[in-house]
């Protein structure tokens, strides 16, 4: 939408959600194993995740479709109840039959469950209840048997907490799933109250932070007096509210919990009406603070939020939808922002499935269908949450909302150790990630043409920025000598990070500084020592990742002093150039080296990703222990044309 348009018009974002499902439609036909009645994935037909969560997740959508997105289809009707149908007769609690490695699959009792299958038997639960109609007396005795199961799981487990390194905070919350979707459709059951304080108890440990121990709010004073420090059992998030998953940061671990909570209050409304038995305001808990002190720093002007780690599945996926939308549809007073990022979100999303021929949501998923399922999931949650909590239409111009949200600021997250910063028109971060032992930053230009132009990136321990040499004999690796150091201006704008690593074994000593600045110029500078006899046999340092997928941009125009040429990154092509400029978006200055080269393309994360290396050199060079192997001089500069690159260079830039 343009700027001087209506920023967010709900009858559009719904209609434009339901027509892309509708499009993944043809993917699901393609995906139905019809001799077995179920959808296909990496291991079709079993009892783990890789089987169980695809069938749930595809069928959940299809049902969607057949209810509320105006699809008649026979075909996909019949998907709808076969996939569920399936889903249920293998249950534990139901056993007509087997997966096909033998097995059952869920949760029944603190001796006999499974990891994740709350999850998947939530989807199991919208499935059934968007077929609710149709379902025969035993198929419905079946979603009783099954979802009553799981929750009586959780009455008897122990609630887990710990934030370092893998938080129960995601798993808290989808446990909170399925017992707000089975109290949605069996409200009245005798067990009910039970798996409500059970819910509670779930939901204020899933963002549970230290601060809550002395929480004395009273989380549902119409229902009783119960009060958040009474739920508390431990903290998932570490004291700057951030939260590590899989051993490091990332954002989409970061704000997934946002959307469970949501979909957990989606289900207590969508199933029981608008007069609804059972609800709670412990299922938003935490999730505003943790929004606004930690997400809203890494949200970009497309709708993308920043993962200055990299990531461990597909990238560029905007799957934070969904929290964007509980936030904007559940917190509307003040979440415009998110209302705005949602919308942004959105068309990316719909720009993304638009690169595959066959309604699928992006090329070369990481895991197939099931991430198909998990894409499909939110966007069915986004159109939901607008249905049952509207927010209307909001006015607000595009060009205002940034001016505010994304004016120039910085802020460092001490217990992840990582520094990020909005510039003028350019956000930048740098992380030093002791769980995922990786030291590598990036940026991204407001402009939401190239806002990917940069992918976060690393390897060997490193990665953008820092980059990594070769040496003969020696493995290719980076360990800190300390924890690096921080320092943010006095006007809080841009950052400067030192730190030192040995890389290679040991063998070198790499210090390096990085200085970012509010005027989207980055400035890095290293010295690398020889630690004993060595002999290095290619330098990648100062490495930058750029994009080259038909999500972003399969050709790349440069520039450099002496030439002009497109590139699809593939080979290695070696440019002889003290700086180089790409798509007239992004320059790399180089005052004291004239060697570059840019290739190397690979699948970075479903990301086709090629490797700008600006301080290349691939001959041989031995150095004797004490000797400085290197001093060099880096400069990154985002919304900058090739001629003004040209003067710049021209003017002895440093």
């Amino acid at each position: 939408m343009g700027a001087n348009n209506r920023f967010v018009d709900e009858n559009r974002l719904k209609s434009d959600i339901i027509n892309s499902l509708l499009d993944f439609s043809r993917y699901l036909r393609a995906d139905f194993d019809q001799d077995n009645g179920v959808f296909k994935g990496e291991n079709t037909m079993a009892s783990d995740e890789k089987g169980v969560r695809t069938n749930a997740d595809l069928s959940m959508i299809s049902a969607f479709l057949c209810r509320y997105g105006h699809e008649s289809s026979p075909e996909l009707k019949s998907m709808a109840r076969r996939s569920l149908d399936y889903a249920l007769s293998t249950h534990k609690a139901v056993r007509l039959k087997f997966c096909h490695d033998g097995k059952y699959w869920g949760s029944v009792s603190k001796n006999d469950y499974q990891w994740e299958s709350s999850l998947w038997a939530m989807s199991v639960a919208y499935s059934a209840f968007f077929q609710w109609d149709d379902l025969s007396k035993s198929e419905r005795d079946n979603v009783y048997k099954l979802l009553t199961a799981e929750c009586n799981y959780e009455l008897e487990r122990n609630i887990p907490t710990g934030y370092i390194g893998d938080t129960k905070a995601e798993e808290n919350g989808w446990e909170v799933d399925v017992l707000a979707a089975t109290l949605g459709l069996f409200p009245n059951d005798a067990l009910a109250p039970r798996w409500f304080k059970r819910m509670r108890e779930f939901a204020i440990n899933s963002y549970s932070h230290s601060s809550d121990s002395l929480d004395n709010t009273v989380i549902d004073p119409n229902y009783d007096q119960t009060r958040v420090k009474d739920l508390y059992r431990g903290q998932n998030l570490y004291n700057d509210y951030t939260l590590q998953n899989h051993g490091f940061f990332h954002t989409s671990y970061q704000n997934v919990v946002i959307q469970e909570l949501g979909e957990a209050a989606l289900a207590l409304r969508l199933f029981q009406g608008k007069k609804q038995k059972w609800h709670s305001n412990a299922l938003l808990h935490n999730c505003q603070k943790v929004n606004d002190e930690v997400l809203n720093w890494f949200s970009l002007r497309d709708g993308e939020q920043a993962m200055p780690n990299g990531n461990d599945w597909s990238m560029f996926l905007y799957d934070q939808i969904t929290s964007y939308s509980t936030l904007a549809c559940m917190l509307p007073d003040n979440n415009v922002n998110a209302l705005a990022l949602e919308t942004k979100a959105l068309n990316q999303i719909l720009r993304r499935q638009q690169t595959t021929s066959d309604g699928s949501y992006l090329l070369r998923a990481d895991v197939g269908a099931r991430r198909m399922g998990v894409e499909a999931h939110r966007l069915m949650m986004t159109w939901l949450m607008h249905h049952c909590f509207p927010v209307g239409n909001v006015d607000l111009k595009e060009d205002l909302w940034w001016a505010d949200f994304g004016k120039a600021k910085s802020k460092y997250f001490p217990n992840q150790n990582i520094v990020c910063s909005y510039g003028n028109s350019s956000f930048s971060c740098f992380s030093w990630s002791n769980g995922k032992h990786s030291y590598t930053g990036y940026f991204a230009p407001f402009d939401s043409a190239h806002n990917n132009i940069v992918v976060p990136f690393t390897a060997h321990n490193t990665g953008n920025f820092i980059g990594w040499l070769n040496v003969d004999k020696r493995n290719t690796n980076a360990i800190p000598l300390n924890d690096g150091t921080v320092n943010i201006p006095n006007d809080g704008r841009g950052w400067n990070y030192r730190g030192e690593l040995l890389t290679n074994d040991s063998s070198l000593c790499h210090k390096f500084n990085i200085i970012s600045t509010k005027y989207n110029k980055i400035v890095f500078s290293d010295s690398i020592i020889a630690l004993r006899d060595v002999e290095i046999v290619g330098d990648f340092s100062g490495l930058l990742a750029i994009s080259m997928d038909p999500f972003t941009a399969t050709s790349r125009h440069f520039v450099t002093e002496n030439d002009s040429f497109d590139t699809d990154g593939a080979g290695l092509r070696i440019m002889n150039t003290g700086w180089v400029n790409i798509d007239n978006c992004l320059s790399v200055i180089t005052p004291d080296q004239s060697t570059m080269a840019f290739g190397d393309i690979t699948n970075n994360n479903s990301i086709l990703t090629a490797k700008l290396y600006p301080l290349y050199n691939d001959k041989k060079r031995k150095f004797n222990k004490g000797e400085l192997v290197a001093n060099s001089h880096v400069i990154y500069i985002c919304n900058i044309t090739a001629e003004q690159t040209r003067i710049l260079y021209g003017k002895g830039i440093k």
